[in-house]
């Protein structure tokens, strides 16, 4: 097998170690696909209608409306049974299969190596990870059952690829992709020899690093060892040469200014506030002078953004596992990264669009 290009490196792009739904399957995906997408409509329209008929325009008054909402009610339950429906269909699609994946995982060891893997069974997680099922994934993020696990990295990319669809998000969309289109606008000549992708979990944005920047070395860390095992397996099987460590982003053990290019993909918005300054203080550390970092996440700190909407987001706080989610809303990137050392005149901000999907995203970085 080839390497793929860029523009196949997407939500969508099937591997070895893809899982295959069988009918019953995916009919049971394509039902809760459609709940989903239902539900994100009455959101998007009839939640705000509610709220317009009581006059309600300010934050306490639109929690008081909708709190006493027997639709809002509904709505909540109906995506909380969603969400557990999505992560139960494809639990067991991965469980009814894990035997032959592990097979093609035995298969993918034995064959000359692209990139590299290193474990550390020692590190110590952090406490808001290990406590925190994001998203309602079972096991969350770090779950590792067995020494050969995979199935943390199986269900993060498969719910990744579902629930993202389910907000109108298309099959082609990555993250990746519109983060190099961005460099490419904004920093035509920029051409990095070592590459770092922190928080990567199973490396599918990490893949379209390697693949836009060939030349590079790409790293990846997470702390996840089953989320990372299954990563550079995936990697290996779309002949993708990744380096991938299991490490706390915030507290590396690579040299100073070993990175030419630091990234991160919808990170930010997991991370609780008092761990954001030791993340941006280690990427200074780490960022070569001349180099340049950028973060991506969720378009939730956009100015504007009607009271209503801005309710219906903070429900990813309070019933979807995102309890960091307020962080993002409330923190001022800029003077972070400037408390962390960058120059004022080196940070930016900017919202690019989606490669597929009606969504912006915002960027936020600096310059070495």
């Amino acid at each position: 097998m080839t390497t793929p290009t860029l523009e196949a490196m997407h939500r969508s792009t099937v591997h070895a170690l893809s899982p295959r739904a069988n009918l019953e399957e995916r009919a049971r995906q394509a039902f809760v696909l459609h709940v989903k997408r239902h539900l994100g409509a009455v959101a998007a329209s009839g939640l705000p209608q509610i709220c317009a008929r009581h006059g309600a325009e300010e934050l306490e008054q639109v929690a008081s409306v909708l709190g006493a909402s027997s639709a809002y009610a509904a709505w909540t339950a109906l995506s909380k049974g969603s969400q557990r429906q999505m992560w139960q269909v494809l639990s067991d699609m991965i469980c009814r299969q894990e035997d032959e994946l592990s097979e093609i995982a035995r298969d993918l060891h034995t064959r000359p190596p692209l990139g590299s893997l290193h474990l550390d069974a020692d590190l110590a997680i952090p406490a808001y990870l290990q406590q925190t099922a994001f998203h309602g994934q079972p096991g969350g993020y770090v779950l590792t059952r067995h020494p050969e696990d995979l199935y943390a990295g199986l269900m993060q990319e498969a719910g990744g690829t579902l629930y993202t669809r389910g907000a109108g998000t298309g099959v082609k969309d990555s993250k990746a992709q519109a983060v190099v289109r961005f460099i490419r606008e904004r920093f035509p000549t920029f051409a990095p020899r070592r590459i770092l992708d922190m928080g990567c979990g199973y490396g599918a944005q990490t893949c379209g690093y390697a693949v836009a920047f060939a030349e590079a070395e790409t790293h990846g860390v997470d702390v996840g060892g089953a989320v990372l095992r299954f990563g550079h397996l995936r990697a290996e099987s779309l002949c993708v040469a990744l380096h991938l460590h299991q490490m706390d982003a915030a507290a590396t053990r690579f040299p100073d200014g070993h990175f030419d290019l630091l990234v991160s993909n919808i990170v930010l918005h997991e991370v609780p506030p008092d761990y954001l300054p030791a993340l941006m203080r280690e990427c200074r550390r780490l960022l070569a002078p001349g180099g340049l970092m950028l973060h991506q996440d969720m378009p939730v700190q956009r100015s504007g953004q009607s009271a209503c909407r801005r309710f219906v987001s903070m429900w990813q706080r309070d019933h979807n596992d995102e309890p960091h989610w307020q962080s993002i809303v409330q923190t001022c990137f800029a003077d972070l990264l400037s408390a962390a050392g960058f120059a004022t005149a080196d940070i930016f901000e900017a919202y690019v669009a989606q490669i597929d999907g009606p969504m912006h995203w915002y960027i936020v970085g600096a310059q070495g």
